[in-house]
């Protein structure tokens, strides 16, 4: 079996046992949700973008749109449950918001099972579906699928220096600017483990002082940086170890940011929708609801702005391959 295939087929077998499993359970879309499902379709979906590349476009895209669709439902189920959870028990957010977040949240569950029911998940259709057509697909040879991957890997990279370019680190949107460059980094991180083993780490001398400052001990000893190995691939592609962690850490900081400035707009967006206030005043409401210690949204996107100022300045993403053998 080729090793493309056999990326599919590990990430859908995992797949397959949380449906079968959901069958089980009452509510089956949020039992999937808080059982991981997520995870294994963003690897779906990393595979198949980077194979509408260099193998048949239109079966890949259409696996991507399928990916997507699921893992996009899942995050929107996860974005209400999340703030509701948080919320649930803080006395000072109004049960009307309270309510307005169930009501989303359980919108999002049923636009979920839709999903499922329609595209034949549920019923195992469209995973039969899916490994039919990757039976019959035409897969490289080790070797030139790791120079492939390499050359996509870049392309991403300078597709990503692109985009910082143009906002000249001038941050004015938690969504379009924080949110979305730490999307585009995200997928760096996810390629690797996807790949299960043909992308390793490959330390280089003098450039762990460099770093010193991204190799804390929460960035160094996270399980999502180790990636997995395999015994039976002869050839890799190797990203330099400590600018990988470096961009892990970027992610996580930039996530941290990005969840605290979502939190402010949620609640604006459920005061608009609950009592038709303007932007101004429903922001108002949100900072007055999070109290005095939780961050502005200005000084958020002023913190995102110059932590990755001085990342991209250190010239860090063009490190970070090292090479393919």
């Amino acid at each position: 079996m080729k090793q493309g295939k056999a990326r599919f087929d590990y990430q859908l077998n995992k797949v397959n046992l949380l449906l079968t499993e959901s069958k089980n359970h009452e509510n089956s879309p949020l039992w999937l949700l808080l059982n991981d499902l997520r995870t294994p379709m963003f690897m779906l979906e990393s595979l198949s973008k980077i194979y509408t590349k260099f193998h048949d476009k239109v079966f890949f895209t259409e696996l991507k749109e399928r990916f997507k669709e699921i893992e996009d439902a899942l995050g929107a189920i996860d974005h209400y449950a999340e703030f509701l959870r948080e919320f649930h028990a803080d006395e000072k957010i109004p049960e009307s918001i309270k309510s307005y977040l169930e009501n989303k949240t359980r919108e999002k569950v049923t636009a979920f099972n839709e999903i499922l029911t329609k595209g034949g998940w549920n019923n195992g259709k469209a995973i039969t579906k899916i490994n039919e057509g990757l039976e019959i697909a035409k897969w490289q040879e080790e070797e030139e699928e790791i120079a492939n991957i390499e050359k996509y890997y870049g392309k991403q990279i300078s597709k990503i220096k692109e985009f910082i370019t143009e906002t000249t680190f001038d941050f004015d949107n938690i969504e379009d600017d924080v949110h979305e460059l730490r999307r585009k980094l995200r997928w760096l991180s996810i390629y690797p483990h996807a790949f299960q083993g043909a992308i390793q780490l490959h330390e280089t001398k003098g450039s762990a002082t460099q770093l010193e400052k991204y190799l804390t001990e929460e960035t160094v000893s996270s399980p999502f940086n180790q990636l997995p190995e395999s015994e039976n691939l002869s050839h890799h592609l190797y990203l330099e170890k400590n600018h990988f962690l470096a961009l892990s850490w970027i992610i996580a900081d930039l996530g941290n940011l990005k969840d605290k400035g979502l939190k402010i707009t949620e609640l604006k967006d459920a005061f608009q929708e609950i009592f038709f206030l303007k932007d101004a005043e429903a922001m108002n409401e949100s900072y007055l609801v999070l109290g005095e210690e939780h961050p502005k949204m200005e000084t958020l996107l002023q913190k995102a702005s110059v932590v990755s100022k001085a990342f991209f300045e250190e010239k860090i993403l063009d490190k970070l391959i090292w090479g393919a053998d």
